[in-house]
């Protein structure tokens, strides 16, 4: 059974970024038995990195809070979600926070020379979302943002789905979206069992 772990960066529980991402889970349900892990951020207990560098001696953050759950969910995972809304041409502050807080992965990699996921590579999907009309730039920063994150958690980026102008046309009257979002859950199961491209 594949072990998805999904994560919500946005604020709105159920908002369309939650609606995205059931209907990416529910496409991996199509495939076979999965057992989902759906955490909000925002809901979650996440002290912002202190840069004070003790992961780089111990490979661990000293901050005790609710990103144990997620380090631990990390290294058990076989397929990666993270959904989030755009502010300011940038991913959100919950996603964000929980981002530098995976600077113990970065510090197990490249300082310690340690990999924690024995070198494999679990498929991943981001989500983004903006309430405006297409503008250039939009979501290059997040972008970035999410294949730096990839790279230090050990996860293979095979589809990024951004969708603008939500604030004119909401989801509700965006079925090909929904559909996209579907065909991509599918396509998370297909790379777990060893099939699928990367981006």
């Amino acid at each position: 059974m594949a072990q998805i772990l999904a994560l919500l960066g946005s604020p709105k529980t159920d908002g369309t970024n939650s609606v995205l991402i059931d209907e990416l889970l529910r496409g991996a349900a199509s495939c076979g038995d999965v057992e989902v892990q759906k955490l909000v951020l925002n809901k979650l207990k996440i002290i912002p990195c202190q840069a004070c560098d003790a992961c780089m001696h111990t490979g661990r953050c000293h901050l005790k809070d609710d990103m144990e759950i997620i380090y631990e969910s990390i290294i058990k995972m076989d397929a990666f979600i993270l959904g989030a809304p755009i502010y300011f041409s940038g991913i959100s502050a919950q996603a964000k926070l929980m981002i530098d807080r995976c600077q113990p992965f970065w510090s197990e990699k490249y300082v310690r020379k340690n990999d924690v996921f024995s070198g494999r590579l679990r498929p991943g999907i981001f989500v983004a979302t903006g309430g405006q009309g297409a503008y250039e730039g939009q979501f290059i920063g997040s972008l970035y943002v999410m294949k730096l994150l990839f790279k230090m958690i050990g996860v293979k980026g095979i589809a990024n789905l951004t969708l603008d102008n939500l604030d004119s046309k909401p989801l509700a009257q965006r079925p090909d979206d929904l559909a996209q979002a579907f065909e991509l859950g599918r396509k998370l199961m297909e790379d777990c069992k060893g099939g699928g491209g990367i981006l």
